[in-house]
């Protein structure tokens, strides 16, 4: 099931859509691309790549043609569910052969993305000051004790509110989010 590429004319607007600079447009480009595997893949897609293509090329012709798109993730999703939709109402998908299955390593590519996720997730936090870094991690960390009376707890500690702590870890966290999705695209990018 091969899905023809767009036209250069629609894939170029489509990179000028996601960024003027034509490297960090590639760049979103493959990250969207990803995303979009992903959300197949988590369908038990077996043609997860070949959709998530005919997702992009549907928004490179939408782009092309001069719709409003203020959420392009969103936007994506959206046309994805359409292209999810109808292609598992083809009646070859549904009819389909065990033997007549493709071949395809979801294990080790799950695998992969896990890895990749993890070293992303291990790389931003190591790159925290050590105080905000602890203060994440025993934030994080109450195996055998309940969140709330833990947290309060360190409030008590650093002598600041719940609240505030509360405040402190969701900055680190907006920190991390950061990172790890500057991280993943650049992963992403170099699987060009």
């Amino acid at each position: 099931m091969a899905t023809p590429p767009p036209n250069q004319e629609n894939f170029e607007k489509l990179l000028a859509f996601l960024h003027p600079d034509r490297e960090r447009a590639g760049e979103k480009y493959e990250l969207l691309r990803l995303k979009l595997v992903e959300y197949f893949r988590s369908r038990a897609c077996m043609y997860a790549e070949e959709l998530a293509d005919e997702t992009l090329n549907r928004l490179a012709k939408k782009v092309a043609e001069g719709e409003e798109i203020r959420d392009t993730m969103r936007y994506c999703y959206g046309l994805a569910r359409w292209v999810w939709m109808e292609h598992s109402r083809r009646p070859e998908v549904n009819n389909m052969s065990f033997d007549d299955l493709p071949v395809a390593p979801f294990v080790l590519q799950d695998s992969l993305v896990r890895k990749e996720r993890e070293a992303c997730f291990q790389h931003c936090l190591r790159g925290l000051p050590d105080k905000e870094r602890e203060l994440v991690v025993e934030y994080w960390d109450h195996e055998n004790r309940p969140h709330r009376d833990a947290r309060r707890e360190m409030a008590e500690r650093l002598q600041i509110t719940p609240t505030a702590l509360r405040i402190r870890v969701s900055r680190i966290k907006d920190k991390l989010k950061a990172c790890f999705s500057d991280c993943l695209e650049r992963g992403a990018a170099k699987m060009k």
